[in-house]
């Protein structure tokens, strides 16, 4: 009896510290955004809920004027019609990016990192 009780506790005890991430979950609040650049690469990666999906890719489309994203999943290196050449990978929740600098120009970095930070404000925003 006493096992239990102390079974019963740890049980009742886990469930109150998960709680709150639990609620997180539910709720949609669970973004993940992370930004890791160094002298040769840029790299963009988001998770986040997947109802902002649409949001994301219409943003997408619409910053870099093109079609790619909108009612699509993408996993591919491409070159867009300006000549800025990324890997973009995107799924129901999910973004990344990478843009090797070297391959690309200033104004194509500083577009590509422009973009990123757009899809971080669509995300956080309420």
């Amino acid at each position: 009896m006493k096992k239990l009780n102390y079974f019963l506790g740890f049980i009742l005890f886990a469930t109150l510290v998960s709680f709150p991430f639990l609620k997180k979950e539910m709720n949609g609040d669970n973004i993940k955004v992370s930004v890791n650049e160094t002298k040769e690469e840029y790299r963009f990666e988001a998770s986040f809920n997947k109802d902002k999906s649409d949001a994301v890719s219409e943003y997408m489309d619409d910053y870099l004027d093109q079609k790619i994203f909108e009612n699509a999943q993408v996993d591919a290196a491409m070159r867009l019609n300006d000549g800025t050449q990324i890997y973009v990978k995107t799924d129901d929740g999910e973004v990344k990016i990478r843009l090797d600098k070297q391959l690309n120009s200033r104004e194509s970095y500083e577009k590509i990192k422009k973009m990123g930070e757009g899809i971080k404000r669509i995300l956080t925003k309420k």
